[in-house]
């Protein structure tokens, strides 16, 4: 039944991660819409719209790193981005990962850095909205 279900791939394909019912490896198009086929089991139409579902991978890759920690030139190198603005697109965060994010830094900041008087303005929140546009920016 495996077989069925899983055929082992033609051997120009067998380094691919999709193959298709011919045992061949999936076309762009045929991974676009197995992507947005369970994307939409999950979110709705709307929030589809503007969203590449194949795209959806390398965001959820590098958001996963920046929250592991790794820089943002070893997400670029891993993604395959020759320039970082490339990357950028990939990295935004919904509020509550970027305060992970943000304490995540301060912390770093702290242990790096001192005695650096805008420390003390990071770490009040009644600067918030300042914070949320600074991290916005990144």
């Amino acid at each position: 039944m495996a077989k069925k279900y899983r055929p082992i791939p033609k051997p120009i394909c067998s380094n691919r991660v999709f193959i298709n019912q011919r045992r061949e490896g999936f076309t762009r198009n045929g991974i676009y819409r197995v992507c947005k086929k369970y994307l939409l089991k999950v979110l709705s139409a709307k929030q589809l719209e503007n969203l590449n579902p194949a795209h959806s991978f390398r965001h959820s890759c590098a958001v996963h790193l920046l929250l592991s920690g790794k820089s943002l030139t070893d997400i670029k190198n891993h993604l395959g981005h020759e320039n970082l603005k490339s990357t950028m697109i990939y990295l935004h965060l919904n509020v509550s990962r970027k305060r992970d994010a943000q304490k995540k830094f301060i912390k770093y900041i702290q242990s790096a850095i001192s005695e650096e008087p805008k420390i003390d303005k990071l770490l009040n929140w009644e600067n918030k909205e300042e914070i949320l546009d600074w991290l916005d920016d990144l």
